[in-house]
């Protein structure tokens, strides 16, 4: 018994779609009887063309142009065109941790803007007032010192030299012998990366469970966050206090010095006095502003990360509701400054301090990259978000009080350049960022870390273990940012010595002393979990062993204090597999782990 014919295309289609007459075989041009002028039939000749073609091919495949021809294709992208880093220039004035560069440029003072680019996709400001100088004076325990260094000359680009080995001869004939296989006494990267590998007590099977594992714990943390957000329906905006800064305008941001208390020798309680480590909870609380800024930015970064990972759009429309309630609905809108931040109640303007209120901004930029990607996003939010931050950027390069932050010594002159650097970025100012991040190798490693590693700024607060961590944090932070701008503040030595290692390490020994040992004075404790976190991009980035005793010791007692309800639920996960993939990266783009340390 035959075998019924399985149905081809064409007869598996609905007859109703051939609606003229079938062409009879024997009158088809391809059929053996059909025929073309001079006995040809139209087969034949298909199949003789198809012949001539065949060789052709063979012998243009064998002896046709060699691969030198494609010398003049264009090479491939790197990255994808929606990078906001792309042409990030190389910084050759300090050592790459796999290449050696030229060491022997000073850092550039904040400068004039060479790059017109626009991340972002709408114009730069071309004719924007650049930074003016530093001015003014530090108050408190900061030292009234400005950011000016030597400007960095003008320099062509260096190509990085293979790494020496040890075959270098003055005869002509060694050189045509070519290179010597490395002794059994040199290292190379890859023997090093051996041999630690083998000294890991887990095996990438291990690895693997545990990747999957955590990111999945991670994803679930954000997205119970995330769906708190989108439940929440509280206003969130400078006109909610009851409180009108003395400007007398409902819509100037402001919030109250938190260490300042009413003078007990005076029966209106002014001027008011200083009691640093302790926070006048019962008059700041009275303002939200502070709070409801920085609620609005960590909602609006969850909800944009929770977006990423679940595709949920409603997480998408909740922070265009936020951002535009915050900075442009008529009702509820910031004003862009912070003339009244930190205001120490009797005074007429707030006091240099508050503009720190407004360094985790570069959160919601973060954010906004996976946000912008939805078909559903208004296309005109990121050019009025940058208008406001293009008055705002204005107001922090020239008001008197952004200047006297810009000239601390301490964690607020480094979270100033934090705040700087992430909002030149989002507006396409990308050079002007990399000269604030190269400042920062003198002002902030050099200037505020000792040649054994100490803070001193930090050092003389009374709750000095809590600011060390803290401006250690703002310091990894502003090397993260170097990533991105191509200065390597990492690796970073002063001519004493300084370093970020060295700051990290200095604090290092305490850990299993619980504070017993700490040099100075020192109240409320010795909290763990930011330090805990800034051990693990250390491990991440230098790789130090005792970095990882360190964690291991940690990380139960701190997961401990978050399973009780003491500290935050957090993974880090994300933070330190993005440290891994793109940290130390001249142009990485790391936006998932901008955020991780602070």
């Amino acid at each position: 018994m035959m075998k019924k014919p399985r149905p081809n295309s064409v007869s598996a289609l609905p007859l109703h779609q051939f609606k003229d007459k079938p062409i009879s075989s024997s009158d088809h041009p391809l059929s053996a009887t059909g025929s073309l002028p001079g006995g040809l039939n139209l087969r034949k000749v298909i199949l003789g063309a198809g012949g001539i073609l065949f060789v052709y091919i063979l012998i243009s495949t064998v002896f046709g142009p060699g691969p030198e021809h494609d010398s003049n294709r264009a090479p491939s992208s790197l990255r994808p065109e929606t990078d906001p880093y792309l042409n990030v220039p190389i910084d050759h004035d300090t050592p790459h941790r796999y290449g050696s560069n030229n060491q022997d440029a000073k850092p550039a003072e904040y400068g004039d803007n060479k790059d017109t680019r626009n991340p972002w996709g709408t114009p730069s400001e071309k004719e924007q007032k650049q930074p003016a100088a530093p001015e003014g004076s530090g108050s408190e325990s900061d030292d009234a010192t400005g950011l000016k260094g030597p400007a960095v000359e003008d320099k062509e680009e260096q190509v990085i030299p293979p790494p020496a080995t040890n075959n270098s001869s003055d005869s002509e004939e060694d050189e045509d012998e070519g290179e010597e296989e490395p002794t059994e006494e040199e290292e190379t990267l890859l023997s090093l990366a051996i041999k630690a590998r083998n000294k890991s007590p887990s095996s990438y099977v291990d690895l693997l469970s545990a990747n999957r594992r955590e990111r999945d714990y991670a994803i679930a943390l954000i997205v119970k966050e995330a769906d708190t957000a989108l439940k929440n329906e509280k206003v969130y905006s400078v006109t909610n206090k009851d409180q009108t800064a003395p400007s007398g305008d409902k819509h100037d941001y402001l919030s109250l010095s938190k260490y300042y208390w009413p003078n007990p020798k005076t029966s209106n309680g002014l001027p008011y006095i200083r009691k640093d480590g302790h926070i006048n909870h019962a008059e700041i609380d009275t303002v939200e502003d502070y709070k409801l800024l920085r609620t609005m930015i960590r909602e609006v970064h969850i909800m944009g990360m929770a977006y990423h990972f679940t595709g949920n759009k409603d997480y998408m429309t909740k922070c265009v509701a936020r951002l535009n309630e915050w900075f442009f609905d008529a009702d509820t809108y910031m004003n862009p400054n912070i003339n009244y931040g930190s205001l120490q109640k009797g005074q007429p303007l707030g006091v240099r301090t508050g503009v720190l209120d407004m360094f985790t901004i570069f959160r919601v930029f973060d954010a906004l990259h996976y946000l912008k990607q939805d078909p559903a996003w208004p296309q005109e939010l990121i050019p009025k978000l940058q208008d406001w931050f293009t008055k705002y950027v204005k107001w922090l390069e020239t008001s008197t009080l952004a200047k006297q932050e810009r000239a601390g010594n301490n964690n607020h002159g480094t979270y100033y350049d934090v705040q700087l650097i992430g909002i030149y970025l989002f507006l396409g100012r990308t050079e002007e960022a990399r000269i604030v991040a190269q400042s920062g190798l003198k002002n902030r490693i050099d200037r505020q870390i000792t040649a054994e590693g100490g803070q001193p700024a930090e050092l003389e607060r009374k709750t000095s273990w809590y600011y060390s961590v803290f401006n250690l944090q703002a310091l990894m932070t502003l090397a993260r940012w170097g990533d991105d701008l191509g200065v390597n503040m990492w690796d970073h030595e002063g001519p004493d010595g300084q370093s970020i290692k060295k700051a990290i390490d200095f604090m290092l020994p305490h850990v299993y002393t619980e504070g017993k040992e700490w040099p100075v004075n020192n109240i409320k404790g010795y909290p763990m979990g930011d330090y805990l976190k800034c051990l693990q991009i250390a491990w991440n980035i230098y790789g130090d062993e005792k970095y990882l005793e360190a964690i291991k010791f940690l990380q139960p007692k701190v997961q401990a204090q978050m399973d009780a309800g003491d500290l935050k639920t957090i993974s880090t996960f994300m933070c330190d597999i993005s440290t891994l993939l793109e940290a130390n990266v001249r142009g990485g783009q790391g936006f998932i782990w901008h955020w991780c340390l602070t």
